[in-house]
């Protein structure tokens, strides 16, 4: 899967999914189909996670996970 990042966050919204292992993964929706991606909280230091983000304040964790293929449909 090859998607455009800037296409993925452009006027686009994520919102908390559910946390497992160490991860708070959240959800957005990208021309119709939703895709899940993981953000790590070892990586957060003090940074606050709320329920819905504007994507592109996670742009960062949604970079990672389409290069780790962890941007995934639910």
């Amino acid at each position: 899967m090859h998607m455009n990042i800037k296409d993925i966050v452009k006027n686009n919204a994520a919102r908390f999914s559910f946390y497992r292992a160490g991860h708070m993964y959240y959800e957005l929706v990208v021309d119709g189909q939703r895709y899940r991606f993981p953000v790590s909280l070892e990586d957060l230091g003090t940074a606050t996670l709320l329920a819905e983000h504007k994507a592109i304040t996670l742009m960062r964790y949604i970079r990672k996970a389409l290069e780790d293929n962890t941007f995934v449909k639910p």
